[in-house]
């Protein structure tokens, strides 16, 4: 990092508002970073205040690291994308968050990291981790496929394949199914007690049931038949967001998060040969945008 900068110029701070962690990347108008910080989530369904809060406390934190702690966040150009930021009703309710600096553009996560990963030229990303979404920018629109939370969405992410896994493991543990290596590990860590997986359940949050996924794809290397039926399914959801993004013809589809790397052995070869490595990252996307509103 580099400490070159001239406060006559201006200041931009890249956003990344995730659902684990809040990264914020300050850069002078060359582009040179002067420093990072990081907070908890910004996850936009936890509430104004505490997201205002996590990114209050990251962009000090670059500040900071800069030594530039003592700049009023009033002279920051900011882009940022958050997690959740999905209902229309958000681009209102944000504008205390937006009124903290200089100006302030807002997308939500996806946008930011497809943004990011393809170095603002078009093209799609699909997103497995916790959560999962598919995100497209092309001429014809720039959209978001999922991302409708852990209830109603996020197929084949972490979050799902450790749903359905303690799903199938009360199954069998009911001895309504037969059990498997998958079901017994985790009825294992539940004491094989059907009442103490109720009682964790009330409380799990999505990264709770993520912990899980790792387990599955342990499990379906070693042809366990609940793994494998579960990679069949979480696959499928996964060709299905790779194939919408595909009808755009942008011809760059990359393939991001926790998960990314273990589903590649359950694709189609000629699916994974046309996937893009990224160029960029979320907080890239940001700074592209905070850039944009005042450099032409």
């Amino acid at each position: 990092m580099t400490q070159k900068n001239t406060l006559a110029s201006p200041l931009f701070v890249g956003i990344d508002g995730g659902g684990s962690t809040c990264r914020a990347r300050l850069t002078d108008v060359k582009g040179h970073v002067l420093g990072e910080g990081k907070a908890r989530s910004a996850n936009w369904r936890l509430g104004l205040e505490p997201v205002k809060a996590e990114i209050i406390t990251a962009t000090q934190a670059a500040l900071q690291q800069a030594g530039l702690e003592k700049m009023p966040l009033s002279a920051l150009h900011v882009g940022m994308g958050l997690a959740g930021w999905v209902l229309t009703k958000d681009r209102t309710t944000i504008q205390p968050i937006k009124d903290l600096f200089a100006s302030c553009i807002v997308s939500n996560d996806a946008y930011i990291a497809c943004l990011g990963v393809h170095q603002g030229q078009y093209g799609g990303i699909v997103i497995v981790g916790t959560g999962s979404c598919a995100q497209i920018i092309a001429p014809e629109e720039s959209r978001t496929f999922g991302g409708w939370g852990f209830t109603l969405g996020d197929q084949a992410s972490g979050a799902f394949l450790g749903h359905q896994t303690v799903r199938l493991t009360l199954l069998a543990l009911d001895t309504m199914i037969p059990a498997s290596d998958l079901t017994d590990a985790i009825a294992a860590s539940f004491e094989w007690c059907p009442e103490h997986c109720l009682t964790w359940s009330l409380t799990a949050k999505p990264a709770d049931y993520a912990r899980f996924a790792p387990l599955v794809f342990q499990y379906a290397a070693q042809n366990d038949p609940h793994a494998l039926a579960l990679m069949t399914s979480a696959t499928a959801d996964l060709v299905a967001m790779i194939k919408v993004l595909q009808a755009y013809n942008t011809g760059r589809i990359a393939l991001l998060g926790g998960l990314a790397k273990a589903y590649e052995p359950y694709l189609p070869s000629h699916l994974l040969a046309s996937l893009q490595k990224p160029a960029g990252n979320a907080l890239d996307g940001a700074l592209l945008m905070a850039r944009k509103q005042i450099l032409v």
